[in-house]
């Protein structure tokens, strides 16, 4: 049976792939920073020596966006330095390693949907070490897929969605950015796309060529065109006065610690002939039904 390791499973991501794991499959380890600190050089060997993964799925990441800015040996410990060593010892045993990376390798200065060989400029710490953390990956591994990602969100943890739910009752004006565009993207889209992957590994189909692969919802959005979305989706399933208070404003104007991409709509027709890009109005359908029952 092949052996699945799975990193970062507390978060979106990786609580998404552990609930749809199919453990008839797969003899599976899933871990998070309690069981495997990716950024212990010592406790990472340990781990692939006894484990002897034949496949990797990276779902560890930091992902504060803004307390990277003032955190930034943090972030680049896990979103650089522990990718670095997860290559390191899928070297060594020949492991396949699925990584998530991200639109902020993008100063979204672009008129286009960027496409996986754009070159890279990021604007912030976050997204800097996470190409540092491509880099590292690519310079010292050979079998690789990392899978570019956006605006994740899921039933799960704190994300846009959670948070604009959470504030649907509220009086205060909800201000939300209206010039910075992306494609939301549904965890349970990206945790399936992953598990399809390492499945096509097993099964010797390489319908996956090994690089990288652009991977989001099916179209783009603005902050302030996702957060009504949310709302008309919610009054769908519970109608009433929630959300009521949006207020449309410019990047400038919201004024957050972080530079962030004005363009991160992701181009995806690398991947789209493998596999369906992630309905993002469907799915949000769906995370307002659980979320609110």
């Amino acid at each position: 049976m092949f052996r699945l390791l799975v990193t970062g499973q507390k978060g979106q991501i990786g609580q998404s792939i552990k609930d749809r794991i199919d453990h008839r499959e797969w003899d599976v380890l899933l871990t998070d920073i309690e069981t495997l600190d990716i950024t212990n050089a010592a406790q990472v060997a340990r781990v692939f020596k006894a484990f002897k993964p034949n496949v990797v799925i990276n779902a560890a990441a930091y992902t504060e966006v803004d307390k990277a800015e003032n955190e930034a040996g943090a972030a680049e410990s896990v979103n650089a330095y522990g990718p670095y060593l997860l290559a390191l010892q899928c070297h060594h045993i020949g492991a396949l390693l699925i990584h998530f990376s991200t639109e902020y390798v993008f100063n979204g200065r672009s008129h286009y949907r960027y496409v996986e060989t754009d070159t890279p400029a990021p604007l912030n710490v976050y997204g800097r070490t996470k190409l540092q953390g491509e880099q590292y990956i690519k310079t010292y591994l050979s079998h690789y897929i990392i899978i570019r990602t956006s605006w994740v969100f899921s039933e799960y943890a704190r994300n846009f969605v959670t948070t604009m739910l959470s504030l649907r009752r509220g009086t205060v004006p909800i201000r939300i950015v209206n010039d910075q565009f992306g494609c939301p993207t549904y965890a349970g889209d990206v945790a399936n796309l992953a598990l399809d992957i390492a499945k096509d590994r097993m099964a010797e189909t390489n319908r996956y060529q090994l690089g990288e692969y652009n991977f989001c919802g099916d179209s783009g959005v603005s902050w302030f065109d996702f957060a009504c979305a949310i709302f008309e989706e919610l009054d769908k399933y519970q109608p009433g006065e929630q959300g009521r208070h949006l207020v449309s404003v410019t990047s400038e104007e919201y004024a957050s610690i972080a530079a962030r991409p004005r363009n991160g709509i992701l181009n995806c027709h690398k991947i789209s002939p493998i596999f369906r890009l992630s309905d993002w109005r469907r799915k949000l359908r769906h995370v307002i039904e659980t979320t609110m029952a």
